[in-house]
């Protein structure tokens, strides 16, 4: 894999002065490594390509990223197992965790404690995160977050948790008497 923030600041460095004549553009090209839909990352390709803008020099540039795009496109790692990490910082951290437990005289045990260990970790940074919305969920009987609960690991459960909560935390306000 390749750090997708890092994708992003090169092509902000390549791509800053078309940020003065094609604003919308500029956006379209730095937000390319974060595109969740294949098409949607196609099309800003395709539009890079026809664009007048932009210097045949900078869509060599382009092409030369688009060579190894299964290694940093968000739409396209999507089918790869890469646990929620598209950062280097992410990366740097697991594999900081991981030298110390994977050594070349180390056990096949040691790896599978080192991916639980990372895991762990993964849950306990979300714990203050879930906390916080715990008082939102006893308000409310929600059934589909208990069948999760019950048919999905716990891992799968506590990501989905305070999601679930921020979306019943809403209000309706009234902006007027006459509206809502």
């Amino acid at each position: 894999m390749i750090c997708g923030w890092h994708v992003q600041k090169n092509l902000i460095s390549r791509f800053a002065k078309l940020a003065d004549k094609d604003r919308v553009l500029y956006d379209k090209i730095i937000s390319l490594p974060f595109i969740t839909s294949k098409t949607k990352f196609n099309d800003t390709i395709n539009e890079i390509n026809e664009s007048e803008d932009i210097k045949e020099e900078q869509k060599g540039y382009i092409e030369s990223k688009l060579a190894n795009k299964n290694e940093w496109a968000k739409c396209l790692l999507k089918s790869t197992f890469v646990g929620g990490v598209s950062t280097t910082s992410r990366i740097e951290g697991f594999h900081a965790v991981q030298k110390k437990y994977l050594t070349s005289d180390g056990s096949l045990q040691k790896i599978f404690y080192s991916f639980r260990f990372i895991e762990n970790i993964q849950i306990t940074k979300f714990q203050d995160e879930f906390e916080r919305h715990s008082s939102e969920f006893t308000k409310h009987n929600i059934n589909a977050l208990k069948d999760i609960n019950e048919q999905f690991p716990h891992y799968v459960y506590k990501k989905i948790y305070p999601k679930f909560c921020k979306a019943l935390n809403y209000k309706y306000e009234m902006i007027s008497k006459k509206s809502w």
